[in-house]
């Protein structure tokens, strides 16, 4: 077996000092490396060491050749207890009918001595009851590109550049993200900032560090997501919902990503929003960055599973919506990750860097792909890139000190990313206030709507970083779903809205009343306004009543786009629906 070749080797390896790594390696402790056990293996940490509760071998050799170092210690990759990790793996299967890997099979081996920690995680990785031993790395610095520009990311799909239309999305019930978590991972935070109140307390693992000394790039990320609505300073596009941090780089301080998901993980319920504000260095010392999941992987290797991945894997399938970075890659001119191996689709949205004006660092317009941005088939929506204005940093205002610190131009995918989670928080506060359980609106289906609704990517240059999340469409898109009329009465009779949302005319069809005919019809706004009262002259008799509606007022002036109201009424009592009109 390979494994005995490789002991005598490893008497002389271990006395080897790897004071730089080699080429193509990345940057990484000398001390510690993240081990995980094939899929399948039961190894649980008793009294200090590994033992295979399975019985099958997973743990073989291992043994035989730590003996062969100075000393070392076994550490669980997470705090979270393994009875919890356990539940997460059997609900997420029970949910999802997905063979998961238990995160209970994730450990850091850590040693003493002078060792050469790659050659000794290549043995170990060698052994049969290992997937994957690799050094643990390095925290990697979130890339920001520029600052400039304004908060426009709040505003209409119909202005230019192109907004979300949290606007909106905040008349509508639960739409400024009330009843939802989100969770942002990273470091960088300035929990004293005045215009993020929900900062204080949102940390949720313990010794955390900023490997930088920064306080910048996650205070701009959550002023993005939760900065209040106060009437001054920057709002968040999910403002109502609830914060968590929580830190990569903790506890001993290490760099921990798949400890930290677990955490998360242990904190949320289904419909809450873990935000992967981290990305991977693939090609070591490049300075360009992939999505977070290809942890420990590096060129020219494909990716493989991991602790990051698995973990997003288990997060998806516990209902929980993962949005991860998708990487600057400012040298290399933005990666098409197709041409990347990758291991699969572990269900998250990954997110590319849009344009908003053209001209500037990048040439790109609106909704167009930043050069720097990676992009790929993978790429389920983009969010602002550039100009984005948030908390921290201080370049747009910081007269009243770093604690009023604003960004005039946060961006990359770093201010992307929180656009997204921000519509995600949204659409699910949305969601539960019209009486849907949360983990109802699975991850998937949420991929689903925000990619079938959002705003068009437009091109050149090429290469898919998906729409942009139009809140008003998907909101439209969920009422269809999942969210229905309401009786007032004995509900014998149903009411459908066809298309919704529309760009044009619309019909309503009245079921299940064959002999009586809907008396009058009623549509208003959300303010409660009446733009239209119709009686039985206009509707049609039968097995269906139905109207046909071209989106005009009573004085015949085509409406605006927003959500609306029609209200059907007769004999058996009224039903009531709402509907959405977009513009032409």
């Amino acid at each position: 077996m390979r494994i005995m070749t490789y002991l005598s080797g490893l008497l002389f390896l271990v006395l080897v000092i790897s004071v730089q790594p080699a080429e193509g390696h990345y940057e990484s402790e000398d001390d510690l490396i993240e081990i995980m056990f094939r899929k399948g293996a039961v190894v649980r940490l008793r009294d200090g060491n590994p033992l295979d509760l399975s019985g099958t071998g997973s743990i073989d050799g291992v043994e035989e050749i730590l003996q062969l170092t100075d000393s070392f210690i076994w550490e669980r990759i997470t705090s979270v207890s393994e009875e919890e990790l356990d539940a997460m793996e059997t609900n997420g299967e029970s949910r999802t009918g997905e063979d998961l890997y238990n995160l209970n099979n994730v450990y850091r081996l850590r040693f003493e001595g002078d060792i050469d920690i790659w050659e000794l995680s290549s043995v170990l990785e060698d052994l049969p009851g290992i997937m994957l031993a690799r050094p643990v790395p390095l925290p990697q610095p979130s890339p920001t590109p520029d600052y400039q520009g304004f908060q426009g990311y709040l505003k209409a799909a119909s202005f230019t550049p192109t907004g979300i239309d949290a606007l909106y999305a905040w008349t509508q019930p639960g739409g400024n993200g009330a009843g939802v978590t989100v969770c942002d991972l990273e470091y960088s935070w300035n929990y004293n900032h005045q215009d993020i109140t929900k900062a204080p307390g949102s940390q949720i693992n313990s010794n955390v560090q900023d490997p930088f000394g920064d306080n910048n790039h996650g205070t701009a990320v959550i002023g993005e997501m939760v900065s209040d609505f106060n009437g001054w300073g920057t709002t968040g596009i999910c403002y109502g919902a609830t914060l968590k941090t929580c830190g990569t780089y903790y506890g001993a301080p290490t760099w921990n990503v798949p400890g930290a998901m677990t955490v998360a993980i242990s904190n949320l319920s289904a419909g809450d929003v873990i935000l992967l504000e981290q990305q991977w260095e693939y090609v070591p010392g490049s300075q360009d960055y992939v999505p977070i999941e290809w942890w420990l992987n590096y060129s020219p290797n494909s990716q493989t599973f991991n602790g990051v991945y698995a973990a997003i894997q288990t997060a998806v399938a516990n209902g929980i919506h993962v949005v991860e970075a998708g990487g600057n890659a400012v040298n290399g001119g933005g990666v098409n990750m197709d041409a990347m191996n990758w291991f699969g689709d572990c269900g998250s949205m990954i997110v590319g860097a849009g344009g908003v004006y053209p001209g500037g660092p990048w040439p790109a317009g609106n909704r167009q792909r930043l050069a720097f941005s990676n992009y790929g088939s993978r790429f389920t929506c983009q969010g602002w890139g550039e100009d984005v204005v948030t908390t921290g940093y201080g370049t747009l205002w910081n007269s009243e000190g770093v604690n009023r610190y604003y960004a005039s131009g946060f961006s990359g995918t770093s201010s992307a990313s929180p656009i997204v989670a921000g519509a995600a928080a949204d659409c699910v506060g949305f969601w539960v206030a019209n009486g849907n359980p949360p983990g109802t609106l699975t991850p998937s289906m949420l991929r689903t709507v925000l990619v079938s609704t959002g705003s068009p990517q437009l091109y050149p240059p090429t290469g898919n970083i998906g729409p942009l999340p139009n809140l008003m469409g998907a909101f439209a898109y969920l009422v269809t779903v999942g969210i229905e009329g309401t009786s007032e009465s004995s509900p014998v009779y149903s009411m459908n809205v066809s298309p919704n949302p529309s760009y044009g005319n619309v019909t309503f069809n009245i079921y299940g009343i064959s002999d009586i005919a809907v008396e009058r019809m009623l549509i208003y706004d959300i303010s409660g306004r009446v733009i239209l009262d119709l009686d039985n002259s206009s509707m049609q008799e039968g097995n269906q009543n139905s109207l046909q509606w071209n989106c005009c007022d009573m004085n015949g002036r085509r409406i605006n786009s927003g959500m609306y109201m029609v209200r059907a009424e007769c004999e058996y009592g009224s039903i009531t629906v709402p509907f959405i009109i977009l513009a032409d």
